[in-house]
């Protein structure tokens, strides 16, 4: 199984806008700790703005 290997650590403040994937376990568990969110609010996040990183983080108030 490949390891996620996202571009930016998660105490990073300014998030990139890559693209979460909601299918993938280890994407999944990676954002909810960068984001400090449950599955549930990741899921909805992504479904409210799409999968961009930056605007779940927003979504979510996380972003800078």
């Amino acid at each position: 199984m490949p390891t996620y290997s996202p571009i930016f650590a998660p105490d990073s403040q300014a998030l990139s806008n890559e693209p979460i994937n909601i299918n993938e376990a280890a994407s999944v568990s990676y954002w909810l700790s960068a984001l400090r969110c449950s599955e549930l609010e990741l899921r909805m996040a992504v479904a409210q703005v799409g999968p961009g990183a930056r605007d779940v983080g927003t979504q979510l108030g996380r972003a800078p």
